[in-house]
């Protein structure tokens, strides 16, 4: 926004948001990365990153004229919205005790899921249509619709507190609550 609106650059905009795109899927390949238990779906994850970096510079020098990048974003949708439904896939075969929903992770992979299905189709089909004024103020209105509808469900995902019992290091120490001791990290044996 910085590069746009103060700075008056619309090719610098651009470029930041190239690098946006590339940072993003970066994050969360790592972020699905840890939560993936396949080994193998969790390899393809984490170097399918070299991959996307590569195509995404190659449609940067490709362009003809400074643009957004339709395809980078489109194949980042793609890809993603394939691991995060593999995601769901592996905590359905699994059982819990406590409920999915009260984990931060189901939050953050809806509000994720609900981004990239939103936007997939509206950005494959404004490759072609994006000149066209109509379809402009009509793709800003569905964008931010889904992007504040992905930041609301962050927001939970922030607020969730997680129960951290089958965690080995909070089984292992105790935290005394008594804050007017001197020895507030007292081991309880």
């Amino acid at each position: 926004m910085i590069t746009r609106y103060i700075f008056g650059s619309l090719e610098n905009y651009y470029l930041v948001t190239r690098a946006y795109n590339i940072l993003e899927y970066l994050l969360l390949s790592y972020l699905f990365y840890l939560y993936i238990k396949n080994k193998l779906v969790r390899n393809i994850l984490l170097f399918s990153s070299i991959p996307f970096c590569l195509f995404c510079i190659y449609d940067f020098i490709v362009s003809k004229a400074p643009s957004l990048a339709f395809y980078p974003l489109i194949t980042e949708y793609l890809i993603l919205l394939l691991f995060i439904i593999y995601f769901f896939f592996e905590v359905i075969q699994e059982s819990f005790v406590e409920p999915i929903y009260q984990k931060a992770i189901f939050w953050i992979s809806v509000a994720f899921i609900i981004n990239f299905s939103g936007n997939f189709f509206l950005l494959l089909y404004s490759v072609n249509s994006f000149q066209d004024e109509e379809f402009r103020n009509a793709f800003t209105l569905i964008y931010s619709s889904v992007t504040i509808l992905k930041n609301i469900l962050l927001c939970i995902a922030v607020t969730i507190k997680e129960n951290h019992t089958d965690n080995q290091f909070f089984n292992d120490t105790a935290i005394d609550s008594q804050l007017d001791n001197y020895l507030p990290f007292k081991n309880q044996n």
